[in-house]
């Protein structure tokens, strides 16, 4: 079997059918397995000596591994299922979702892994040209969700001044509702190692512009975020600029 992507859903996969008996071969694009645990994942949260432990478990275990391999690149899936008797596909989401506002294009407004990427590349102990650093700067974030949380972590660390953390929704209960009964998961304000050390939040936030000069951003425009027919809108007369 060949396991393409060597994330947590990649790694778990492989070695299941390794144990079932199969020979199993993880493909992985980058120069190190783990994918989202390798580069995704601050150390701060998961340190990568637990990622070097597992494959070597899962070396002795009998799973190959075959990094630096771009499937559909270096070597095309119509290959790799000849070669195989069954494809397992685990390739992540590293597809990132934009936000079509005005001044989108300025210069500073990053994806989530632009930044984490080679932040942890740096902790590795690698060389990275022209790494996105938070040293001295107001950074906001937007998704309130683990990526956010991560990218405040490493923020904190990079010293910056200020890190606000913008999510558009309310802020969920402390507490399971009515509609949530167990065993389903339930939507709960969570508070994750990296927001009790620093920085901001703030919900019911729709972010309506990034502002810049000279082709740089200096700014976001947020307004409160009400709820008309189901939709979330910014409301009228209620937006400000955070620097």
């Amino acid at each position: 079997v060949a396991v393409v992507g060597s994330g947590p859903a990649g790694l778990a996969a492989a070695q299941q059918l390794t144990r079932a008996g199969h020979t199993v071969a993880v493909f992985e694009r980058d120069d190190k397995i783990g994918g989202l645990l390798r580069y995704g994942i601050p150390d701060f949260k998961m340190e990568k000596h637990h990622i070097d432990r597992r494959i070597e478990q899962m070396t002795a275990e009998g799973t190959r591994f075959r990094t630096g391999q771009n499937i559909g690149v270096d070597i095309t899936w119509e290959e790799l299922r000849s070669r195989y008797d069954a494809v397992l596909i685990a390739t992540g989401a590293s597809n990132p979702r934009d936000i079509n506002i005005p001044g989108r294009e300025l210069d500073g407004v990053h994806f989530a892994m632009e930044y984490l990427v080679p932040a942890n590349r740096v902790v590795a102990g690698e060389t990275v040209t022209n790494q996105i650093l938070a040293d001295g700067k107001n950074v906001i974030i937007l998704g309130g969700g683990d990526t956010g949380a991560d990218c405040l972590g490493t923020a904190t660390r990079q010293g910056a001044i200020s890190v606000t953390t913008l999510a558009i929704g309310k802020q969920p209960p402390s507490e399971r509702t009515a509609d949530q009964p167990w065993p389903t998961m339930p939507n709960l304000f969570e508070v994750a190692s990296a927001h009790e050390e620093f920085g901001e939040r703030s919900y019911l936030a729709s972010t309506v512009e990034f502002v810049g000069e000279n082709g740089k951003v200096t700014g976001v425009k947020v307004a409160e975020t009400e709820f008309v027919n189901g939709k979330r809108l910014p409301k009228p007369g209620t937006e400000r600029i955070l620097p």
